[in-house]
C-alpha cells in the first residue's frame, strides 16, 4: 500500500516527510560519455533522488566508483513530490538513469510505482546476483511477473516512536500490552505531559495508529483485502472496529493531548523531541528529523499493543523508496552494475542506516541502532506484519472520520460503515 500524502519515505516518503511538499524541478540528464549495454561500466552514471537521503546515496555512490573507477556518478536530488517528478521526466524524455520508485502497486497505479512502471515497459528488469534473496514476503514490492525490477532498499517500521530518555526519567516503560497503553496514557497525563503525540490535523496522519494496530488485530491483510473484494466481508464487520474502539477510548483517556486535532506530524514529531509527549505513531522515516531535533536524547521504536497478549503484537514493516532503472537508459550497463553494487552487503548496511531501517535483503554485515533493536528483531523472527491495499478513498475517509471519532461526533462502527461506503470493488 502507498500511503497518501506521505512523508515519506521521507515515507515512502512514507510514508517520510511521509508530506511532501512542492516539486523542484530536476535538471536534465544527458549522459556524456555514456555507454551501450555490456561490457565494463564506464562513462557517466545519472540518477534522481529523495534530498533528504543525499547523504547516504553520495556514500554509497563513492564506493561505487572505488570499485568501478572509469564511471562518473553525477545524481540529482530534489525535494518535494519525487514520483510526480519522475514521472514528468519519463514523459519528457530527461529521466536519469536511475529512478526514485515505490514499491509494488498495481498496474493502474499513476504510475510511480514498481508494478505500473514495469508493466508499461517504463523501467528494466534486473541483473544482479542478489534478486533471488529478496524475501518472499517482500517480492511484491519489487517484483512483476516473476521478474526483479527494484532494488528492494529497507524496511522501516509503522509503530511507536518513543522518547526513551523521558520515559527512564518519568520511572515509565514502553507498554507491551493494550492495557499498558491505557496505564501509559493515565500515567503521563498525572505528570503533566501527555502520551502519544499524534498528527490529527495532517492529512495523513490519523491513519498511522490504526494501521500500526492492524498489524496485531488483522495480520493478513492480503486475504482481508480479498475477502472485501469478494464481497466476503466488510470493514464494519472486522477487527477494524476494534481498532476504532481502541483509538475512542485511547482519545477519551486523554492519550493525545490538548489540540490534537490542529497537530501536524511535524509538529507531532517536535513534541516527542522536546518531551512534552513520551511518543509518536509514524512510519521510521519520521524518525531522523526527531532525532536531529534532540541531540543526545534516546529514543526507541516499538510496536503499539492491540491486544492483552504480548505474543501476538505485530510490528507493521514496510519498504520505503525503491531503486530502479530507466528503461531508455542512457548507460544502461553502469545502471545494472549500480544496483547490483547495493545489494551487496555494505552498500546495503549504509543504505539501511541512512533510512533509519532494517535491510530488506539478508545482511550479516548490518547491526541495527540501538533504537531500531526491537524492529529489527521482529522482522527477522517474523513477528511483523506487511500494511494492505487500502484503497485511496478508503484512507481518504479514514482521516477524515478519525477526527470525528475523537471529537465524539461518530462511533466506531459508524467509522467502518463510512470506509465500507466509498469502497469500490
Amino acid at each position: 500500500m502507498k500511503i497518501h500524502n506521505r512523508v515519506t519515505t521521507a515515507a515512502i516518503a512514507t510514508l517520510t516527510a511521509i508530506a511532501l511538499a512542492g516539486c523542484a524541478g530536476g535538471s536534465g540528464n544527458t549522459a556524456p560519455n555514456s555507454q551501450a549495454s555490456g561490457g565494463e561500466p564506464s562513462g557517466t552514471l545519472t540518477g534522481l533522488f529523495f534530498s533528504t537521503f543525499k547523504d547516504t546515496y553520495e556514500q554509497i555512490a563513492a564506493d561505487f566508483e572505488k570499485k568501478y573507477p572509469n564511471v562518473d556518478v553525477q545524481f540529482d536530488y530534489q525535494g518535494g513530490d519525487i514520483g510526480a517528478l519522475t514521472m514528468t521526466q519519463l514523459q519528457g524524455g530527461t529521466a536519469p538513469d536511475i529512478l526514485t520508485s515505490f514499491p509494488g502497486g498495481t498496474k493502474t497505479d499513476a504510475g510511480d510505482t514498481v508494478v505500473s512502471l514495469a508493466a508499461s515497459g517504463r523501467i528494466a528488469p534486473l541483473d544482479a546476483p542478489w534478486t533471488k534473496d529478496v524475501p518472499e514476503a517482500w517480492q511484491p514490492s519489487a517484483n512483476y511477473e516473476d521478474k526483479t525490477f527494484a532494488y528492494p532498499g529497507a524496511l522501516q517500521p509503522l509503530s511507536g516512536i518513543y522518547n526513551k530518555t523521558k520515559l527512564d526519567e518519568l520511572g515509565l516503560k514502553i507498554p507491551t500490552t493494550l492495557d499498558e497503553v491505557y496505564q501509559l496514557c493515565t500515567a503521563a497525563k498525572d505528570k503533566g505531559i501527555y502520551a502519544y503525540s499524534l498528527g490529527l490535523g495532517d492529512p495523513a496522519g490519523p491513519q498511522m495508529l490504526t494501521y500500526s494496530q492492524l498489524g496485531t488485530l488483522e495480520p493478513d491483510p492480503a486475504q482481508f483485502d480479498a475477502d472485501l473484494a469478494a464481497g466476503k466481508k466488510t470493514y464494519a464487520d472486522s477487527k477494524w472496529v476494534d481498532q476504532f474502539e481502541i483509538y475512542k477510548k485511547m482519545g477519551d483517556l486523554g492519550c493525545f493531548g490538548e489540540g490534537a486535532l490542529g497537530r501536524s506530524r511535524d509538529q507531532a514529531g517536535q513534541e516527542v523531541a522536546k518531551g512534552s509527549a513520551l511518543g509518536t505513531v509514524d512510519v521510521g522515516a519520521a524518525l531522523a528529523p526527531i532525532k536531529t531535533a534532540a541531540p543526545g536524547t534516546s529514543f526507541e521504536v516499538a510496536p503499539v499493543p492491540a491486544t492483552n497478549n504480548a505474543a501476538d503484537t505485530k510490528v507493521v514493516a514496510l519498504p520505503g523508496f525503491v531503486n530502479t532503472i530507466n528503461a531508455k537508459a542512457k548507460n544502461p550497463t553502469a545502471a545494472q552494475a549500480f544496483l547490483a553494487f547495493m545489494g551487496e552487503a555494505d552498500p546495503s548496511a549504509t543504505y539501511a542506516k541512512g533510512f533509519s531501517s532494517v535491510p530488506v535483503l539478508p545482511n550479516d554485515a548490518y547491526t541495527a541502532p540501538a533504537e531500531l533493536a526491537t524492529f529489527a528483531d521482529l522482522v527477522e523472527r517474523g513477528a511483523y506484519a506487511p500494511l494492505g491495499a487500502v484503497q485511496a478513498e478508503v484512507q481518504a475517509q479514514l482521516n477524515q472520520t478519525i477526527q470525528s471519532l475523537i471529537l465524539g461526533d461518530t462511533t466506531p462502527r459508524q467509522v467502518a460503515e463510512k470506509l465500507d461506503s466509498v469502497y469500490k470493488k
